[in-house]
């Protein structure tokens, strides 16, 4: 599992560098919003941010097909300070609102949200099952090889 607070913390530093302008969202214009490809791999990055500080992001990366359609690896992170205030399930749903409307704008009909999280982060396994799906997948994480949920959920664009 990849540790989004990283993400997090590199988008700070490229804010402060210079080297990343977000820009706003178009239905939440309170975003920041950054589209890149590492990899190859097209990745888009929500982010709360206030004055120059990033406070929070929601990250959603392509990777791969499930039955054809599009799976964007769902991501997310708030500073300590920021914690249980239901910022970043404000965030994760704001950028898939985002996502629904920009890829409904481009004729894709639907696409999947897939987030995997270890059993013990429990702050992270609540938010997914509200927002994903309250029957996850029990999985072994290929890359860290610890116990985890699979939560996936199918996200039809123009309804």
């Amino acid at each position: 599992m990849v540790d989004p607070m990283d993400a997090l913390a590199k988008l700070q530093e490229a804010v402060d560098g210079g080297w990343v302008v977000l820009r706003p969202g178009e239905i939440y214009p309170d975003l920041g919003v950054w589209m890149d490809q590492p990899a190859g791999k097209t990745r888009l990055t929500y982010a709360q941010v206030t004055g120059r500080k990033v406070e929070a992001v929601a990250l959603f990366a392509h990777n791969g097909y499930i039955e054809g359609i599009a799976r964007f690896q769902a991501g997310y992170a708030v500073v300590k300070s920021m914690r249980q205030k239901g910022i970043v399930s404000a965030l994760v749903s704001k950028g898939i609102a985002e996502m629904r409307h920009g890829f409904g704008t481009r004729r894709a009909t639907r696409f999947y949200i897939e987030a995997v999280v270890s059993l013990k982060n429990m702050a992270s396994n609540k938010l997914a099952k509200r927002l994903l799906s309250d029957a996850p997948e029990e999985i072994t994480d290929e890359f860290s090889r610890e116990p985890a949920l699979r939560y996936v959920k199918l996200i039809e664009c123009g309804t």
